[in-house]
This record gives structure tokens, C-alpha cells and sequence, in this order.
């Protein structure tokens, strides 16, 4: 089992994420398409170069189904939690921005960082086969 020492919450919406490195404290905003997907994964590696660390963020639908994607293509670690969980662990929040979201995610994730770690691999290995799956449907 791989020992993580931070993790990096994401917020999702239609044009951008938002990204927060729990440990760190750290934030930045990206644009939801390949490109800040890249810039992304770039920015973690800078502030957490030889940490073991993994994504989570909340699934959005269509809004996170490529970042999923993208993730699993390239073998990353990451957790699709469902928002519900999320907010329910999170309790009374006053203000709700992207900025916020992001942190609240990345504080449920490293809170709850034992259970999530076993469903890590598993979510990826279940996002390339819809996407194998997919791929051989269209041909």
C-alpha cells in the first residue's frame, strides 16, 4: 500500500477547477480541458516533488469525466467521491466558493485518506475499461 503525505482537493465546474494542496495550503485555478489538466499535474509536481500524494475531487458528471479520464491515462492517483459525502462530512459551512470547495475536498480526502486509499486503483482501472469499452462501441 503506497503511504500518501498529502493530497491535492479539486473543485470542478464547466470551465475551470480549482485546486488546493491540503498540506501546503496552497491554491491555484485551472481551465477544465487537457491543457490544465497538464498544467495541473505540473504545478503538483513542482510543490510536491517527492511526496506521495493523490487527487480527489467530488463527481460532477459530465464536468469531471475527462479529468477522470485524463488521470487514468496517465496512471495518476485519484478518488471520484460522491459530493454528497463530501458535504455531509464537511457540517455547517458559512460561504461557499470554488476556492472553499476545493479546500473542504482536500480536508475530507486526508481525514478520510485510509478508506479512500483502497479505492484508488480501482477507480482507475473502472475509467479506462468505460473508456476501452467505449473506444470499441464507436469503431
Amino acid at each position: 500500500m503506497e503511504k500518501y503525505e498529502d493530497v491535492v482537493g479539486i473543485d470542478v465546474s464547466k470551465l475551470t477547477i480549482d485546486a488546493h494542496l491540503y498540506k501546503r495550503g496552497l491554491h491555484r485555478l485551472f481551465s477544465n480541458t487537457y491543457k490544465g489538466y497538464v498544467a495541473l499535474v505540473k504545478w503538483t509536481e513542482q510543490h510536491l516533488k517527492e511526496v506521495g500524494y493523490f487527487f480527489c475531487f467530488e463527481d460532477t458528471g459530465h464536468y469531471s469525466t475527462n479529468l477522470a479520464v485524463f488521470m487514468s491515462e496517465n496512471a495518476i492517483d485519484y478518488i471520484e467521491e460522491n459530493p454528497l459525502a463530501i458535504k455531509r462530512s464537511s457540517g455547517i459551512v458559512r460561504g461557499k466558493t470554488d476556492r472553499l470547495d476545493a479546500a473542504m475536498i482536500a480536508r475530507y480526502a486526508w481525514i478520510h485518506k485510509e478508506e479512500l486509499k483502497n479505492h484508488v486503483r480501482q477507480k482507475q482501472v473502472q475509467a479506462s475499461t468505460f473508456l476501452h469499452k467505449c473506444l470499441k462501441f464507436s469503431l
